[in-house]
């Protein structure tokens, strides 16, 4: 059964480049343009990992991680944060309650290894 991941970003081209990476690789994809959509979205399809952006309009990064990880459903699936925003970087990852990062614009390469090392 494929891995499901929950793309969060309010960047529709964002989307579709994860979307089209991470199918080919197998994985199956659910999108989400805003926290309070994805964390509708995650009593649905639970998802195996999330990509989330940091910034984004209704309901951002912090504001979804800190509700996710604080479901006893959800607390143990890791959280990468996406964002071009490098300043402060790990306390940024710490107050989404994310267990990694990856900065945009980021390498295909990179975003595959970092979701392996969470879906193994």
């Amino acid at each position: 059964m494929a891995k499901k991941i929950l793309i969060v970003d309010d960047e529709k081209d964002i989307i579709k480049e994860l979307e089209f990476i991470l199918r080919k690789k197998g994985f199956e994809i659910v999108t989400a343009a805003n926290g309070k959509e994805a964390l509708e979205l995650v009593k649905i399809n639970k998802p195996d990992l999330v990509l989330l952006d940091l910034f984004m309009p209704v309901f951002g990064g912090v504001q979804f991680g800190k509700e996710f990880k604080a479901n006893s459903e959800t607390k143990n699936i890791p959280v990468i944060l996406l964002t071009a925003s490098a300043d402060n970087i790990e306390a940024k990852k710490n107050e989404c309650l994310a267990e990694d990062y990856i900065l945009k614009p980021f390498d295909y390469k990179e975003v595959i290894e970092k979701i392996n090392k969470f879906l193994k």
